[in-house]
């Protein structure tokens, strides 16, 4: 018995020290976890210090967006109002020139095409005149 005793008090020690090895390995991750996290915290007022300029200057940038923005639709507007104005103009002056040209060119052509025909009409019964006169003559 004396025996079993002895062999529970080595393998108790045993368990022991790897308890104990442990527990110092988890000590000194510990230590270099507080010592990472002491860092981070070192550097957080900077990075706070670069989120609040970040975000002045996003800030800034939509304001100017906003302003570029409403001079923009602005200028729509404005040329919204140019395009229907010119385009009332357009169909005003087409109405008012473009169809009576039209209308006059359709004219002159009709007249040139009739006159054109008068005047082959003519040159032909003249010129079946003259071989009339010619026959006669010889």
């Amino acid at each position: 018995m004396q025996l079993v005793a002895q062999i529970c008090m080595v393998l108790i020690t045993i368990a022991l020290l790897g308890i104990a090895g442990l527990l110092i390995r988890l000590m000194l991750q510990t230590r270099v976890l507080i010592e990472n996290a002491n860092r981070a915290l070192a550097e957080l007022p900077a990075a706070l210090e670069q989120a609040r300029q970040a975000s002045a200057r996003a800030d800034e940038l939509l304001h100017a967006f906003s302003r570029i923005t409403a001079t923009v639709e602005a200028s729509v507007s404005r040329f919204e109002r140019l395009s229907s104005r010119s385009t009332a103009l357009t169909t005003m002056l087409f109405d008012e020139v473009e169809r009576p040209v039209s209308h006059m060119v359709r004219a002159i052509h009709g007249f040139r095409a009739g006159a054109s025909h008068l005047i082959q009409r003519w040159k032909s019964h003249a010129g079946s005149r003259t071989h009339t006169n010619e026959r006669e003559t010889t």
